[in-house]
């Protein structure tokens, strides 16, 4: 996993692919986007290994594998209403 993690580059990237993110890419106030590349957040916290993104409806913790960053920058891999509906709790887990 360290080598992994050691072969990403923090800061911003030019590529339009998601590339997977650093630690150090992960900063409170960032704006997070969907898959699609619509504004869905921004980033409200960071702790070792995930980060809270807080929208209008509410906030969620995700791990740092679940993002990644392209030109426009953080990026989550799901739809916007996909996460609304997992951040106002009408997503529940299939058993």
């Amino acid at each position: 996993m360290r080598d992994d993690v050691a072969g990403r580059a923090a800061g911003p990237t030019r590529s339009l692919r998601p590339v997977p993110v650093s630690p150090e890419d992960v900063t409170p106030g960032s704006e997070v986007r969907d898959s699609k590349g619509v504004v869905i957040g921004s980033i409200e916290r960071v702790g070792m290994g995930f980060a809270v993104i807080v929208s209008p409806g509410g906030k969620i913790e995700v791990e740092f594998a679940s993002l990644a960053k392209n030109n426009k920058g953080l990026l989550i891999n799901m739809p916007k209403a996909k996460f609304d509906a997992i951040v106002t709790g009408s997503h529940k887990p299939a058993n």
